[in-house]
């Protein structure tokens, strides 16, 4: 399975990088991670919110391959805990080769977008610094790999 993020970055801090990576280097040869970050639209001091939303929401959605099953993550998706997000996962292995995370820029995801995605999860009701979503994500997909392989780290 490929394992894909999207994400509207304008610098990710070489420690976010470092931890994705260390996070992406745990799987076996069953999965491949990857990593692309999209500029984000310039704001001026008297920008259309919605107009940069459906702009960065476009430019996603574009870069996703044809046929992948389309994450969002968005502060009204649904939220999982660990048993729920590995039989989340599983449902996912079986039905796609492609799964692409969609992270949005600062000011969210489009209506549209979310409409388009397969899932709609929610990491949590507070708002993370952007560098660590990635982080936070490949980490508990690799938790939840970790369960499926009967792996130690889980525990």
């Amino acid at each position: 399975m490929n394992i894909n993020f999207l994400a509207i970055e304008s610098n990710r801090p070489g420690w976010a990088k470092e931890a994705f990576e260390d996070y992406s280097s745990r799987f076996n040869r069953s999965i491949n991670v990857n990593w692309q970050g999209l500029k984000p639209i310039k704001r001026t001091s008297n920008y259309n919110i919605n107009k940069v939303i459906a702009q960065e929401s476009k430019l996603l959605l574009s870069a996703a391959k044809e046929k992948s099953y389309l994450v969002c993550l968005d502060k009204s998706g649904k939220r999982f805990n660990t048993l729920e997000l590995k039989s989340k996962f599983e449902s996912w292995l079986i039905s796609t080769n492609n799964l692409t995370f969609l992270i949005g820029g600062p000011d969210g995801l489009s209506q549209e977008c979310l409409d388009q995605c397969n899932d709609n999860w929610s990491l949590s009701p507070l708002t993370y610094p952007h560098a660590i979503v990635p982080v936070i994500i490949i980490e508990q997909i690799y938790r939840v790999w970790s369960i499926t392989q009967n792996h130690p780290y889980h525990r």
